[in-house]
């Protein structure tokens, strides 16, 4: 935001084009404009036509150079909308629009078998808030009590799971209208890994907690086609759009398994969570995952594999699961050595119930990124 300086400066700079004088358009005056405007632009020339909202120091500024007459900008910006330092270049044209912009491309790759992810919540602040419980977490994250909306969340998160050789985040998903409005801040964590090898896959929240219709289920899927699986960062197998989808007791062949396969109709890679007789099912989706963090390991191989470091919820008497290092360091291993073609970690940042591996002031680590992503980082390939 502004402040009521930098905006009266702002004006100033522009009060002359503004009033009908035409003062020279110098490099200076040029450089200056760009250091106190606000700029959102669209890089056209690339596929996915990413949005940037950059801003610009008075160093990054004197990036801005004459070249053929012409006032151009090729150096780093800062960009707003994932707190990332990013190399771009355009034309400056008077008094102070910016035209033919280019930032990096995009890292287009994707993972190949064994896949190891993560399961990942948007739900803060609101999560933080239980009442009369504030925050209602038995533990607290070094990042504080963050916001999912905040720029800086997604791309430390985003650094953080990439530096425990994790692959993939599984995001928890209430759909479009939901609360808490996931589908809003979804856009910010795929901007956030674009130009990295991290993808992001939803997880379909809904069918845990109600049996939506195959006609929702198939609108929902075309939605998250049309809306997010088209960004390089999200996770496809094969060419087709991954989502994980949630489950509860009520789940049955008939019931669950039936109905995603009528319902998709768009190719989607569907991961349904396992019930009793599963394998049995005629009606098989593309691959089946458990989650079950009060178990330290879940082997639903070849399908899945899964540890969690811990189950301690702020409203129960004692600990599901007890936290153990040296047991996390054994589960860890014992998933890579399963081969499991998804490799599946509950949770990276569910706080309330107290199954995160992100840092926390009770688990913190010289590296930065806490002891339990420290033992990823040294176990995962």
């Amino acid at each position: 935001m502004k402040t009521a300086a930098a905006l009266a400066l702002l004006g100033a700079l522009l009060a002359p084009a503004q009033s009908g004088a035409s003062p020279k358009w110098t490099l200076a005056r040029a450089q200056a404009v760009l250091q106190h405007s606000a700029f959102l632009v669209t890089d056209e020339a690339q596929a996915d036509k990413p949005d940037y909202q950059p801003v610009f120091n008075a160093r990054a500024s004197r990036s801005l150079r004459v070249v053929g007459g012409h006032f151009v900008f090729s150096g780093l910006a800062h960009d707003m909308l994932t707190a990332n330092d990013v190399r771009v270049r355009f034309t400056f044209k008077r008094p102070g629009r910016i035209t033919g912009f280019q930032g990096p491309a995009a890292d287009t790759s994707q993972p190949s078998f064994p896949i190891r992810a993560a399961f990942y919540y948007a739900w803060y602040p609101e999560a933080w808030f239980r009442y009369p419980v504030i925050p209602y977490s038995r533990f607290r994250p070094s990042l504080d009590l963050y916001s999912a909306d905040d720029a800086r969340t997604a791309h430390v998160h985003t650094d953080a799971m990439l530096y425990a050789h994790l692959d993939a985040g599984i995001y928890s998903w209430w759909g479009r209208g939901g609360y808490p409005p996931t589908d809003e801040r979804f856009g910010r964590y795929l901007a956030a890994a674009r130009t990295t090898p991290f993808r992001w896959a939803i997880y379909y929240e809904r069918e845990g907690y109600a049996n939506p219709s195959v006609e929702m289920i198939r609108a929902d899927l075309e939605y998250i086609r049309d809306t997010y699986a088209g960004k390089p960062a999200y996770l496809k197998i094969d060419g087709r759009f991954v989502v994980y989808v949630y489950g509860n007791s009520e789940d049955s062949c008939d019931v669950t398994a039936a109905r995603w396969r009528k319902a998709n109709t768009v190719g989607a890679y569907i991961v349904l969570k396992a019930f009793a007789g599963f394998r049995s099912c005629p009606a098989q989706p593309d691959a089946w995952h458990q989650y079950s963090a009060a178990l330290p390991e879940y082997d639903l191989a070849p399908d899945a594999f899964m540890i969690a470091p811990g189950f301690d919820e702020w409203g129960e008497g004692a600990p599901r699961l007890g936290r153990d290092l040296e047991r996390w360091r054994t589960d860890a291993a014992a998933m890579v050595a399963s081969n499991a073609r998804w490799q599946l970690v509950l949770t990276f940042n569910e706080w309330p119930e107290g199954t995160s591996v992100e840092s926390s002031h009770e688990w913190a680590s010289p590296s930065g990124y806490g002891s339990y992503l420290d033992v990823l980082h040294e176990v995962l390939p």
